[in-house]
């Protein structure tokens, strides 16, 4: 689906897993493939596939060097998910720099359809079709219209299919909890959003590796295991808000060190506040307190997208969960290349 123009009784430009040989031998797609006249040259391109196959599943780029962006897209799709491979095999022989624009692009994009779990199979004829568009893409030699080009196919396809999903995914956040998705999802989704707000607060414009990030714990505010004094007070407090149900909300998950975060434990969040000011990260810290420097600066701008809360109640949480929301929106979304 990569490689060749798929074309099939039932239109939809897919392979099944159990038509590929069928699909191999039929006599147009022979002809297509040109395997029996140029056997090595069909050969090479098979074993070049496997190669950025293993590469890519590996977190490399189409180099074969290690790729932030496909560490990145790597650790949102998981071991699981393949179907993204049709595209990246497609425009594997883009220009590096154009290559990992593209990957980044496809993280936001598939962001969408994950977290919204739509059904593999809306995206199945899409992608094969896609890939015919980014392999005519890569055979642009003129490097200002390939660019151009594939700034046209991210408005075309990522863009607007993640406009039209726009309310689904905030439907689908609304309702996030620790439990949502797989675990390493909840990880990837804390870890991209707490890496953006440290982004905004240093001034920094590339990513570096998530792996800093993924390596913190996940911290409930209000605790996961609270001691029958915290969980009293709490239904005292919050009478209409079922505690197990607001501990695993996204507004009360952040990441924290180990040893800050064992420290901070189960307590009350008042006592655990001197102890998320210790945290490397933004987030996290921003909890307790906003830092302010000067005006106008990337500072006060992320502060403007977030809010520190003097005490931890169920209208907290829901005023945190709703800022994380907005910040996915900021995160994940595509952008152009310059041409």
């Amino acid at each position: 689906m990569a490689n060749y123009v798929i074309k099939n009784v039932r239109g939809d430009a897919v392979v099944r897993e159990d038509e590929i040989y069928d699909w191999f031998i039929d006599k147009g797609n022979a002809a297509l493939c040109d395997y029996a006249n140029k056997p090595f040259e069909f050969v090479r391109k098979v074993i070049r596939n496997v190669e950025h196959y293993l590469a890519f599943g590996n977190g490399q780029g189409n180099d074969g060097k290690y790729s932030l962006a496909m560490d990145s897209l790597k650790r949102l799709a998981g071991g699981a998910f393949s179907l993204h491979y049709v595209l990246l095999l497609a425009a594997a022989s883009f220009p590096t720099a154009l290559f990992e624009h593209f990957v980044t692009q496809l993280e936001s994009f598939l962001f969408y359809y994950i977290f919204t779990k739509t059904p593999t199979k809306e995206l199945e004829r899409n992608f094969s079709l896609w890939a015919d568009e980014l392999r005519t893409i890569a055979g642009i030699t003129d490097s200002v219209k390939q660019r151009m080009a594939l700034n046209t196919f991210i408005t075309d396809h990522f863009e607007k299919n993640m406009t039209s999903k726009s309310q689904e995914l905030s439907d689908a956040l609304k309702r996030y909890s620790l439990y949502s998705m797989q675990q390493y999802r909840t990880r990837y989704l804390l870890a991209r959003l707490t890496q953006y707000v440290d982004m905004a607060f240093t001034g920094i414009k590339s990513p570096g590796s998530l792996e800093p990030y993924t390596n913190l714990q996940i911290e409930h505010i209000l605790p996961d295991k609270p001691t029958a004094e915290l969980r009293t007070k709490w239904d005292a407090e919050n009478p209409s808000s079922i505690y197990d149900d607001y501990k695993a909300r996204l507004g009360n998950l952040t990441l924290l060190e180990k040893p800050i975060n064992i420290v901070a434990g189960n307590d009350f969040y008042a006592a655990k506040q001197s102890e998320y000011r210790k945290s490397s990260n933004y987030l996290t810290r921003s909890l307790v307190e906003l830092t302010n420097v000067g005006q106008n600066t990337s500072i006060t701008r992320i502060n403007g997208k977030l809010e520190s809360f003097p005490a931890w109640n169920s209208a907290s949480i829901d005023k945190r969960h709703g800022l994380l929301m907005a910040l996915a929106k900021d995160v994940w979304k595509t952008t152009p290349i310059d041409v």
